[in-house]
């Protein structure tokens, strides 16, 4: 795979990042600037735009959703069904790369009251979501799939 990632996934890339570097903010951030509740649902946020990312099929993005639990992860083997070429980034076991948020996060819980995550659990999804969003960029860089000029 040496085909440069279109603009749209270089954006869900980009999005990616910001996600997680914000949650890593509001994590660390003392009061009042930090939130460990808007850390947790950020970090749902990145995996799901670098899973996206990651496929070439723009198609399959809405049955994707927003979501990182069964309903997703059938469409994106689905996805993978057609183009297997995107395991290579890990698509298919996104899953077993962050099972906090796979157990736990639900883009619903934007209404959760503040102090409903215990901060183990923010610290956690945050770290899973880094790891998950830096793995894939970096095979997705190392496949020479994004341009010098992409900001990190």
């Amino acid at each position: 795979m040496s085909r440069q990632l279109t603009p749209l996934q270089l954006a869900l890339l980009s999005a990616a990042l910001r996600h997680v570097r914000d949650a890593e903010y509001l994590l660390a951030a003392p009061e009042p600037d930090g939130s460990p509740d808007e850390a947790w649902y950020l970090a749902g946020y990145g995996p799901e735009c670098v899973r996206k990312a990651g496929l070439d099929q723009r198609s399959f993005d809405h049955a994707i959703g927003h979501g990182l639990a069964d309903a997703s992860r059938t469409a994106v083997a689905f996805a993978l069904a057609h183009d297997p070429r995107p395991r290579r980034y890990g698509l298919h076991r996104f899953h077993l790369m962050h099972p906090t948020l796979e157990r736990d996060w639900k883009v619903e819980q934007r209404y959760d009251a503040t102090g409903t995550r215990a901060p183990e659990d923010v610290r956690k999804a945050v770290a899973e979501a880094r790891q998950s969003v830096d793995d894939t960029l970096f095979a997705l860089w190392a496949d020479g799939r994004i341009p010098g000029a992409f900001s990190w």
